[in-house]
């Protein structure tokens, strides 16, 4: 069973949405309040969780939690001896049922759970009164880019959730058009002040340089290259599209756009 990330991928959006991520934090309203706990779920090797809440003198206490166990293993050396923060070995539907939490983070996990309304349901519990829950996801159907006259961009998409990623333990679950779903899941949960924030980034006046790292970070991640129970035919499949939409982000004139949705809201 195969349940680890990559976790430079994961560093590598972390630092691109940082200011982002710092804009719905302070948004949400929570930060007026003293003495905030945290519960970072899916956080990896704490590189994320660090760069999100270590600048804040009002937190006092920071949990993460991971199934990935070569993360959790970086994380606990990482922060061996920084006693605000406390990473766990440990899945969702293991969290202790008394503790209570100021901020529940979800980064980029929502959409790899099997029953996404159900956790969201289960963590309002978690939160304190004054609690808030943060919420980032993706969604392939805020993606899209011209001219694509192969309709490159789809025929990824399409490959990658039919033949690559439902093979895969880690993402078998994984539903890329969550961002939309996630207003009803906290609204049938009956949260309250729910607000969404979008963030959008573009091929417009970037650089080449600019371009492929955005194609690298948005749509590469995609490649059967590195993964398991993948057929040869497949893998070389998905290379050459993945190869012919490159060229495609070389050119001056191509056009790609995505968005990141987030989700604040409270108990």
């Amino acid at each position: 069973m195969n349940n680890s990330w990559n976790l430079e991928k994961l560093k590598r959006q972390a630092i691109g949405n940082q200011k982002f991520d710092d804009y719905v934090l302070n948004e949400s309203g929570i930060l007026k309040y003293r003495d905030l706990e945290v519960l970072d779920i899916g956080c990896s090797n704490g590189f994320k969780t660090k760069i999100l809440f270590d600048k804040y003198d009002n937190i006092k206490h920071i949990t993460g939690i991971d199934i990935d166990n070569n993360a959790i293993s970086e994380a606990k050396n990482n922060f061996k001896n920084n006693n605000k923060y406390n990473f766990e070995l440990k899945d969702i539907d293991d969290l202790d049922s008394e503790k209570k939490y100021d901020i529940i983070n979800l980064s980029y996990v929502l959409q790899h759970l099997e029953k996404p309304k159900e956790i969201l349901r289960n963590l309002k519990n978690k939160l304190t009164d004054r609690g808030v829950i943060i919420i980032k996801v993706p969604d392939d159907s805020f993606k899209f880019c011209y001219p694509d006259n192969e309709d490159l961009l789809h025929k990824i998409f399409n490959l990658y959730e039919n033949e690559i990623m439902r093979k895969q333990n880690i993402t078998k679950f994984t539903d890329r058009y969550i961002g939309k779903k996630v207003y009803n899941y906290l609204s049938e949960s009956n949260y309250k002040d729910i607000k969404l924030y979008y963030s959008i980034t573009n091929t417009i006046e970037k650089t080449l340089e600019q371009r492929l790292k955005l194609f690298k970070g948005s749509i590469a991640f995609r490649s059967a290259n590195n993964k398991n129970n993948i057929s040869e035919e497949i893998k070389n499949e998905m290379n050459y599209l993945l190869d012919e939409l490159r060229k495609l982000f070389e050119k001056d004139d191509f056009y790609y756009t995505m968005t990141v949705l987030y989700y604040t809201a409270n108990k």
